[in-house]
């Protein structure tokens, strides 16, 4: 079959299961056919497909590239899964998709992925509406198609321009390219599209991703959290460098109860022990979720703060949110707006199994706002919210998320847009992206230091020497 015909069959698939919409998700094609999806930081491949001797197959997705091209390598992954791929079982086979390849299989496979994504059909019908008056695409409409699809300007450029002739003026290589440059696609896709389709298109991505959870009593789990409390810190203005913080988790870590820092009364080394004691429970607990115990949570957190007068408890006046555009509820609202919450809550997680991934990470964001908004302690509440949120997600054996330094203006702006404009979409997709930040930074670990389990505990013991 040529790249087409064989793209043509599986469209054919997805028509008669009810399931051909645009734009089409590779990704789901990919989980839907039993593949393991996993996106990972290469540096010189775009992708890698993998068939284990027990016939299991897992695909790799190159993580530092945009969302289009990360769904045009699925695509193009799914095309080695179906025609080139060994998946007897006893043998290993793999293919390795190298950045910019000129191999014949790579080529297929890349004609494959652009007319499974940007049939052809469909591709006249939509050019059909866009058609100028001397029966071309322009630029700006040639974006709008980009949007419709699912896929990059610029290969949609390529398609129209060379596959259908609708491109007026020089077409060659170089003039397409100057052109596009000089017409700035970025911008103009500002400009022109209100709605756009990022946000589906990483839930898509999210939606279908194989997740490996922090099990923090592992070396995997034990290094996601050095990572979250080191980045919580900061977020809270807590001062502790982060080889100070690591020496204090590997003590913890080998001497337990004994630990030198439990009688510790230093305000940064109390908020360190409360914080990770905090999160190792929402990560690891059976128990069910309930905003109405949420000041367990904030005893956890303020656990070895000496003295604590509101350890757990709501406040008792009036609240300010710094970074806030909508303020607190008047204490005095705290206990029913939590058990209004509350109620909601138990209703959504009596329903959690019928939640897809990307409906489940919204309502994620929703509760996790709210309780923002409800603001019930005097203090620690950004670190409960945080916490309810990785709980929340851990229901659904989705990994934990943290906020590092490079995205806390995109935490902090996400929450003013739903405060301004009951806009939750930047939020939902920050949320998103931290769990694909999660996914990367644990199967770095699984796959770098798989074999070091005991580095934290030498760690301590050399230290205590």
């Amino acid at each position: 079959m040529t790249p087409e015909e064989l793209a043509k069959n599986e469209l054919e698939k997805l028509r008669k299961s009810g399931e051909l919409t645009f734009p089409i998700d590779p990704f789901k094609i990919l989980h839907d056919a039993g593949i393991y999806v996993v996106l990972k930081d290469f540096e010189n491949l775009d992708g890698i497909i993998i068939n284990d001797e027990d016939n299991c197959t897992i695909v790799g997705i190159n993580s530092n590239n945009g969302w289009q091209r990360q769904r045009f390598t699925a695509a193009h992954e799914y095309c080695h899964f179906i025609k080139d791929l060994n998946k007897e079982i006893g043998t290993t086979d793999y293919i390795e998709c190298l950045k910019k390849s000129n191999k014949k299989i790579e080529k297929y496979a890349n004609d494959f992925a652009g007319y499974l994504l940007m049939p052809t059909d469909e591709l006249k019908l939509v050019c059909e509406q866009y058609k100028n008056k001397d029966g071309f695409i322009d630029f700006d409409s040639i974006t709008i198609i980009a949007e419709y699809f699912g896929v990059s300007f610029y290969s949609c450029l390529n398609r129209i321009a060379y596959g259908l002739n609708l491109i007026d003026g020089d077409i060659s290589s170089e003039s397409l390219r100057q052109r596009m440059s000089e017409y700035g696609v970025s911008a103009k896709r500002q400009e022109l599209i209100e709605n756009k389709i990022d946000s589906t298109l990483l839930s898509n991505v999210v939606s279908s991703m194989s997740f490996v959870m922090a099990d923090t009593n592992k070396y995997t789990g034990q290094k996601f959290l050095q990572n979250y409390i080191y980045n919580d810190n900061k977020l809270e203005g807590v001062v502790i460098d982060r080889k100070q913080l690591n020496y204090i988790l590997a003590d913890l870590n080998f001497n337990g109860v004994d630990s030198q820092f439990f009688e510790n009364d230093r305000e940064e080394i109390v908020m360190t022990l409360g914080n990770l004691e905090l999160q190792q429970y929402v990560i690891n607990t059976k128990d069910d979720i309930s905003l109405r115990n949420c000041g367990q949570l904030h005893s956890l957190l303020f656990k070895y703060v000496p003295y604590p007068d509101d350890n757990g408890k709501f406040r008792d006046g009036t609240a300010l949110l710094k970074r806030g555009t909508i303020q607190p509820v008047p204490y005095y609202e705290i206990n029913d707006r939590i058990n209004e919450l509350d109620k909601e809550l138990q209703f959504f997680m009596k329903n959690i199994d019928q939640y897809e991934i990307g409906k489940y990470i919204e309502q994620v964001a929703y509760f996790t706002y709210k309780f923002i908004v409800i603001h019930p302690f005097r203090d620690g509440n950004g670190r409960i919210s945080r916490a309810i949120m990785n709980w929340l997600l851990s229901k659904k054996k989705i990994p934990p998320i943290y906020i590092d330094q490079k995205s806390r203006k995109e935490y902090y702006d996400a929450l003013s847009k739903i405060d301004l404009k009951e806009d939750p979409v930047p939020f939902i997709m920050f949320i998103e992206k931290r769990i694909i930040h999660t996914m990367i930074e644990l199967h770095r670990y699984l796959f770098v230091d798989e074999i070091d389990e005991e580095e934290i505990n030498k760690e301590a013991e050399v230290n205590g020497n």
